[in-house]
This record gives C-alpha cells, sequence and structure tokens, in this order.
C-alpha cells in the first residue's frame, strides 16, 4: 500500500549576506526552510514527459469539496481577518479559482511567501482526482502562533498541545490512512512562531480516480495550514525555465553589446549560446512599472501602475499564474522593494522570496545564486519556472572586494558609492559633477555588472552544466532599465526615456542550440518576452488576449523584419508629476516609428524647480532622433520634422486617453517598506 518516503536530511550551504552600509537589515528568519522547497527524490518509476502534468490540488478545492470546517457553520467568519494568521491574504480568482471561506491563501513568513490552504482543526477537504500512473504527492503542514491564535486561547482560556494532520486515499468503498502526523504546538515568542515541515507520498503504481481527503484534528482553534499540495509525476525532462532581470542593467555596458570593457564573460557565453537581441526597449525608467510590463505583458496604459503605491490590477494576468494552471511549479528569488508581493508580484508563484536580492546586501547576487540552487535542487524532478531578481547593479555601487576595484582608476576618488546621496538626495540628479568624478561612478558600476557575472551567472551556467541540464533549459536574461551617467544632464534613472535608461539587454538561450549565434537588430519590447515564453514552451494558445507583447518568433524566424512599435514612459513617484489626479500624461513620453524615436516632455514648472536643484539645464517640450544614425541621441531633429510630430503625437494620444479611464488600485506602504524605497534612492 502506499506509505510515506523518508526523506533525507536537507542541507543547507548559505553564505551570511553583507550589509550595504546604512541600511536597515532584512530579517532572514525562515529563509532556508522555505528556499528548499518540496526536498528530496521519489523512487517512482519515471514515465514521458507527455504523460502528465504536475496536478495543482490547490485550485481544485471549491465549497462542495468542504466536508467540514469551523468556517462552515459560520460563513461570516471568513471576512474577519483575525480569523486567520496575521499577514495572510486571499488568493486571487485568476490564481486558484473559487475561494471557499477564503481558505486559499498568501502566506507571509519572514521574506517568504508561500501558497496555503488554511485548514483550522475538524476541517475535511475531500478531492476527486484521476491520479496519474507512477507519481507521488507532495505537501507541505505547518501550525502558527502568532498574536491572532493568541487572542483565541486568550478567550478560550487554554491553549491546544498540537493538531493531527491526516491524508486518507480513498476508492470506492476502500479507504487507507496514507499519512498521519502530530505537529506541536509552537511556543509563544514575542515574534509569529512556526512549527512546520515537508512530505513527499508516493501514490498507487497504477493511478486511476481516487479521492483525497486532507483532515485536521484536535487541537481546537488552532491556526493549522496545508502548503500548496500537488501531484507529481516523474519525468525523464521536466522543462525548466529560468527568467533573470538584473535591475539597472544598461545594454551597452555589456561586452556582447560592443562594450570596451569586459565585464560581462559568463553573459556574453550566454549569448554566444542564444538568441542576442540588440535593440530591446523597456516599457519604464525605473524599477516598478518595467517589470510589471515584464511579468504580466503589459504597458504602463494598461497596468495603470506609475506611481509607489500604485498596485497591479487584478484582471490583468501574470506569467507566473499560466505556467502554474499549465503544471509549472513557480519560484522566485528577488529584491522585493518594487518587486514585493504587496504589490502583486507574487500571483502565481507557489514560493516568493523577497530578500536574497536586496539592496541591503553588497554581495546580493551571490545570495541569489546560492537561493536559487537550493531552489532548483529540490524541483528538478518538476516542470518549474524561476525567476531572479536582484538590485546588486543598482546604487549604491558597493560590491564585495576585489570587484569594486576592477577598473576602478589608481586616481580615483571613492571605491564605493551611493550616487543619490553623494548628489545630496534625489533632487540633486541634474547637478553637473567633474570628469574625474563621472569616471569613478561608471567604474564602480562597471565593477557591480563584472560582480554579479561572476558570482551569479557564471555559477548557475556551471552548475547547470554539471547537472546536464543547460542544453535543455530555457534561459532568458534581460533587465528592467538602465542607468543615466549625465549623458543628458541626469544621473542614476527615473528622470528621462534616453537609449541609455530603456534600452536593455535581452539574451534568450533556447533548448537544444535552437537560435543558437542569432543577432536580432530589430526593435523589440520587454512586454515581447513572456508571449515568447509561452511559445517557446507549447503553451502558445494560453496568451491572454489582454497582452501587449507578442512573441519574438516571427524575427527569429525572419518571418517578420521591421522595428516593433514600443511605448515608454516615466511619471517619477510624487504627485506633482502625474499631475494632482494622477491620470493625467507622465512627465515623460517616447514611442517610435520605426528607427525614428520622438520623445515628449510635460513642461517644466517653478514647483519643479524648488524640488530640483539645480533644474536640468535643457527640457525641451519634443524631441525626434533618428537611432539608425544617432544611437546615443545628440542630434535632435524636432525643428526640421513637423509632419513626423503630428504622426506621433496622434499614436500617442490615442494610447493615453486610457490612462485616464483606469482604476488604478493604491497600496498602503508601511514604514519599513518606505524605509526600503529610501534605500532605493526613489523617495526621500
Amino acid at each position: 500500500m502506499p506509505c510515506e518516503k523518508k526523506k533525507e536530511k536537507l542541507k543547507f550551504s548559505f553564505k551570511m549576506p553583507i550589509k550595504k552600509p546604512s541600511s536597515f537589515f532584512i530579517s532572514l528568519f525562515f529563509i532556508q526552510v522555505f528556499i528548499v522547497f518540496f526536498g528530496s527524490q521519489s523512487g517512482c518509476q519515471k514515465v514521458s514527459p507527455e504523460e502528465a502534468r504536475t496536478i495543482k490540488l490547490l485550485p481544485l478545492l471549491n465549497k462542495v469539496n468542504v466536508i467540514s470546517s469551523p468556517f462552515k457553520g459560520h460563513p461570516a467568519l471568513a471576512d474577519q481577518e483575525d480569523a486567520f494568521p496575521v499577514e495572510s491574504s486571499p488568493l486571487a480568482l485568476t490564481e486558484a479559482g473559487a475561494n471557499p471561506y477564503n481558505l486559499k491563501r498568501r502566506l507571509h513568513i519572514g521574506p517568504n511567501y508561500i501558497s496555503i490552504i488554511f485548514s483550522p482543526p475538524e476541517s475535511r477537504y475531500d478531492l476527486e482526482i484521476d491520479i496519474p500512473p507512477k507519481c507521488s504527492l507532495e505537501f507541505g503542514a505547518g501550525l502558527i502562533f502568532d498574536i491572532n491564535y493568541k487572542k483565541k486561547i486568550e478567550q478560550a482560556g487554554s491553549k491546544t498541545e498540537g493538531v493531527e494532520f491526516i491524508i486518507r486515499l480513498k476508492k470506492e468503498e476502500k479507504e487507507w490512512l496514507i499519512f498521519q502526523k502530530f505537529l506541536e504546538m509552537p511556543e509563544e515568542k514575542e515574534n509569529r512562531t512556526l512549527n512546520f515541515g515537508f512530505h513527499r507520498l508516493e501514490l498507487p503504481s497504477k493511478g486511476g480516480p481516487f479521492h483525497l481527503i486532507f483532515e485536521t484534528e484536535n487541537g481546537d482553534g488552532a491556526f493549522a495550514f496545508w502548503t500548496n499540495p500537488m501531484i507529481v509525476p516523474q519525468k525523464e525532462e521536466p522543462v525548466g525555465l529560468i527568467l533573470i532581470s538584473l535591475d539597472t542593467l544598461r545594454a551597452d555596458h555589456l561586452s556582447c553589446y560592443g562594450y570596451h570593457r569586459k565585464t560581462s564573460p559568463a553573459m556574453d557565453f550566454l549569448a554566444s549560446e542564444g538568441a542576442l537581441f540588440l535593440e530591446a526597449i523597456s516599457t519604464s525608467s525605473w524599477t516598478l512599472p518595467a517589470h510589471v510590463s515584464l511579468l504580466f505583458s503589459a504597458d504602463s496604459v494598461h497596468h495603470g501602475v506609475m506611481a509607489a503605491d500604485d498596485r497591479i490590477p487584478e484582471n490583468l494576468v501574470a506569467l507566473a499564474e499560466i505556467l502554474n494552471q499549465n503544471g509549472f511549479v513557480c519560484g522566485a528569488i528577488t529584491g522585493g522593494g518594487f518587486v514585493s508581493p504587496k504589490y502583486g508580484f507574487a500571483r502565481g508563484f507557489d514560493f516568493y522570496n523577497e530578500a536574497e536580492g536586496s539592496i541591503d546586501f553588497i554581495n546580493s547576487a551571490e545570495l541569489v545564486f546560492k537561493a536559487a540552487r537550493s531552489w532548483l535542487e529540490n524541483n528538478l524532478d518538476k516542470d518549474f519556472f524561476l525567476f531572479l531578481h536582484t538590485y546588486q547593479i543598482h546604487s549604491p555601487y558597493h560590491s564585495p572586494e576585489p570587484y569594486g576595484r576592477t577598473f576602478l582608476s589608481p586616481r580615483a576618488s571613492f571605491n564605493e558609492i551611493n550616487v543619490e546621496r553623494y548628489l545630496g538626495g534625489k533632487g540633486g540628479i541634474f547637478r553637473p559633477l567633474s570628469i574625474e568624478e563621472r569616471e569613478n561612478i561608471i567604474d564602480l558600476y562597471d565593477g557591480e555588472i563584472r560582480y554579479t557575472d561572476e558570482a551569479l551567472i557564471d555559477p548557475l551556467i556551471k552548475w547547470l552544466k554539471e547537472k546536464g541540464l543547460f542544453d535543455r533549459m530555457l534561459i532568458i536574461l534581460t533587465s528592467d532599465h538602465g542607468e543615466e551617467f549625465y549623458e543628458h544632464g541626469a544621473w542614476v534613472h527615473g528622470a528621462h526615456l534616453y537609449q541609455e535608461s530603456i534600452r536593455i539587454p535581452l539574451i534568450i538561450k533556447f533548448p537544444r542550440g535552437l537560435f543558437k549565434g542569432e543577432k536580432i537588430d530589430k526593435i523589440v519590447r520587454i512586454t515581447d518576452i513572456a508571449p515568447t515564453i509561452l511559445e517557446a514552451l507549447n503553451l502558445k494558445k494560453s496568451r491572454p488576449a489582454s497582452w501587449d507583447g507578442r512573441s519574438l518568433f516571427p524575427l527569429l524566424r525572419k518571418k517578420e523584419k521591421s522595428d516593433r512599435p514600443f511605448l515608454a514612459d516615466t511619471c517619477w513617484l510624487s504627485g506633482e508629476f502625474c499631475g494632482d489626479d494622477r491620470n493625467v500624461l507622465p512627465l515623460t513620453v517616447a514611442t517610435n516609428q520605426g528607427q525614428r524615436k520622438i520623445i515628449l516632455n510635460r513642461p517644466w514648472t517653478e514647483k519643479l524647480s524648488r524640488i530640483y536643484q539645480p533644474a536640468p539645464a535643457s527640457w525641451k517640450s519634443v524631441e525626434i532622433y533618428d537611432l539608425s544614425r544617432d544611437q546615443t541621441e545628440q542630434n535632435d531633429l524636432s525643428s526640421k520634422q513637423p509632419v513626423a510630430i503630428k504622426e506621433l503625437l496622434s499614436a500617442l494620444q490615442a494610447h493615453y486617453q486610457l490612462l485616464g479611464r483606469l482604476n488604478r488600485l493604491k497600496l498602503i506602504l508601511s514604514e519599513e517598506e518606505l524605509e526600503k524605497l529610501r534605500a532605493l534612492g526613489y523617495i526621500h
């Protein structure tokens, strides 16, 4: 009969984070526990990749499956926040389906977010499933002691000792107990405490229609939960996708894009093994809106996320949601901040970490690799999607020795720098610096790129090769935006939409050498990445009609030979830049017709001059550049092309009429979250 397979003891080899100076420290409590997500390999016999996909059980839970629950007789409890663990929220309809009694939740533990089915004692959930042959059941079970539970036991006058977790397998009149474990209630401490474990059970080898019954008993009122249960078939070659976003990386500072320094040997190798897109353009010059475009394939006129307190609309469909629905296990290891789950980025992800790539650590690239390796080691037997993000390259430029000195001149005045602070805050971004200061800043920026290349990209490639996985993996490397070094009178990013701010690297390493060595010189968009992924994974039919991007396969197959029209804007983060109602044109907008690019700037006001001192030396209302002849945008043609201005203005007006009709969701940020954004230099 089915029985629980013993798990090997999991080993960890994390290096301690190294804090960047003057930044608050992110607690790493529980990181190691949750990064190792669903541990050891099963001993089940393997089947071919086409036979079955991973079945996620969480979306299958509906009201009819809730046989018993404390909520069933008191449905009003489902709307009371204190009836659930603190820092947990109902999963969205788009990622979890119907949500009876709000039992399907995203639980925030330390820097990690996991999907759970809340199951207070005396809950019984009965799921009828056609189980594929030769597979296993994976799940987690846990208890939480927090302030909401403390209120419960104070009202009841007693505390439970623990909870019995039970799983039964039923077919017709026969029933088998396949899992039973008593978890003791964790101790009460100042912070939340957790008793938690992952498990894997082998299911009947022949498969067939069964009922899987999940129960919790005893421990009246305890906060018990199951973590993302799934049925996993064994495959000869599961499908693997890794999407890497290196925050603030401009394309023209990589060797494979023609840069004069050797900043990126590993990225260059990845480019040689795949397709290199020479003219990829982002939708914005700062992190939040650009990452919404990357992961939801939406221009800002559709997603409406243009300020620090905007949330991702619930009607948008995430790449991770589609992959999750198609049996992929989805994990993310990020730097949080403007890619925090608070904005909605965790939708579709089974696991989401917002610490390892943080701005707070000078070795975040290394930490992201370590965490990625641990996650991959425990999920290679499934179809998976892993999203990696780090702020390593973002200011402050302070990488571990000796990388900070890799390109540094002996005459350099400083060997690390927080650019915004050096300029006196965000209000000083238009301040000119000396040639020596500028070169010093660029040297440190390039050192961050080289460190990221050696600490994250190179070891990841080597590890995948050692495991025999590199050749069959789909690996995408890109960025959200670039960085300014006063080419157009500003520093850092967010103020302008010149090429140094929105031209991003895009490398796609396809499985089995497909399109190896291809170089595409046509303009493509960050929104095109998600549709390309779906087509590469044979999921083209799952592409939402609402997505703005298009697959890049027609360009790769030489069936398309034109530049794609892009739409980029930046609104910055204060109401002054977007207008009082925040539903007007952004501060700066850019689009193109082929290689002809137009930039529109709203008028500079006296109010802005009081905030930004000095004011920009030049601020034109309209600029036009011919990118085919002027990649650095030094020759403004606006006075010579009035017809082009009229055509491009008409196209932009049609786009931005939509923005005023968007019902933009707002996010209330905690003081801790605001501090993270201050550390990134985005707010005062």
